[in-house]
């Protein structure tokens, strides 16, 4: 393609359900592109419907490899890298995405770093800093054991601050922050090592939002709840917690918890799906909330008519103007 330049790296980011990975899969086949998945819940195997691995709408040809599946010919990078209970950090996946990156570009291809998850694009992208820290596992265990309730009281307990900016219905944030707060609370370091991660820095960022209005985004969401309580919530989760998955923090987070509570007793099937709606708008909120503070976000409103050709129109010139 004329003018064509390997010096952008496409974020391309937005809430749950404003159709993010449809989008992307476009984009790679016009701009000769791979995906990377942003996404703190598509890094799990066996978790495939309830963390929305699958675009909704078409029919499409899916081929599953070992840290990523190809859905129409199409690459998307960063699924499946991990059982559900393994530790899979926010630095883990930086620097996974920022390796991928690299061996993208160096095939003259396009990278579109795909996901709602603001922590990790901003990890990935160097505006949140890390530093790469061994987890530890004896209070990791007894962690492991605790409701979300209880996680919740002893980091607000341990550290009302970090309480105050935490995501509370995530508990895996929460035993992690909790591990870092215990490291400084006891000023013990034997923990924490010093590397760093190894950015880019040839490379220019640019990011390209997804607006839809709360209303019709909310609709779209709810539709989609529907849409995995019908094809397989239920019968995936069953599945995890046969394969000895039940007690860990991923079937504690968001959708699977009220699939789990839903297995218990199978009753108020409708009440439960109405809860796993509720839960899906407060995440809506939050993900809108961190992406505000990031002003170098051009935003779409898709419920435009000719949004795909502003974005296709805006992709080109910073292609050309690279």
């Amino acid at each position: 393609m004329e003018g064509f330049s390997m010096s952008k790296v496409f974020i391309v980011m937005g809430p749950t359900s404003s159709g993010k990975t449809s989008l992307s899969l476009d984009l790679c086949r016009k701009y000769k592109g791979e995906i990377i998945s942003a996404d703190s819940r598509q890094i799990y195997k066996y978790m495939d419907v309830g963390t929305g691995k699958l675009p909704i709408g078409d029919k499409y040809i899916i081929e599953k490899g070992n840290d990523f599946w190809k859905i129409n010919r199409e690459y998307i990078w960063g699924y499946d890298l991990v059982n559900p209970n393994q530790y899979y950090s926010a630095y883990d996946f930086a620097e996974f995405a920022l390796s991928k990156t690299k061996e993208i570009l160096e095939k003259n291809k396009t990278v579109f770093l795909t996901g709602g998850t603001g922590f990790y694009i901003d990890v990935f992208t160097g505006r949140i800093k890390l530093s790469a820290s061994k987890p530890n596992f004896l209070l990791r265990e007894e962690l492991d054991s605790l409701s979300l309730e209880e996680l919740k009281d002893r980091i607000k307990k341990l550290n009302p601050k970090i309480y105050s900016s935490i995501d509370l219905n995530n508990p895996r944030r929460i035993i992690r922050a909790l591990e870092k707060a215990s490291i400084l609370e006891n000023g013990n370091d034997k923990y924490v090592s010093k590397n760093t991660l190894n950015y880019l820095t040839a490379e220019e960022y640019v990011y390209i939002g997804l607006y839809v209005p709360r209303n019709i985004l909310y609709s779209r969401a709810d539709k989609w709840v529907e849409s995995i309580w019908e094809q397989g919530l239920v019968e995936e989760t069953e599945k995890l917690i046969d394969m000895g998955y039940g007690n860990t923090p991923v079937l504690k987070g968001i959708i699977y918890r009220t699939a789990v509570e839903y297995l218990r007793d199978r009753k108020n099937r409708e009440s439960k799906i109405e809860k796993t709606k509720f839960d899906i708008h407060s995440y809506i909120r939050r993900q809108q909330t961190w992406f505000k503070k990031n002003t170098d976000i051009r935003w779409f409103d898709i419920t435009e008519e000719k949004y795909k050709e502003n974005i296709y129109n805006f992709i080109q010139r910073n292609i050309n103007n690279g």
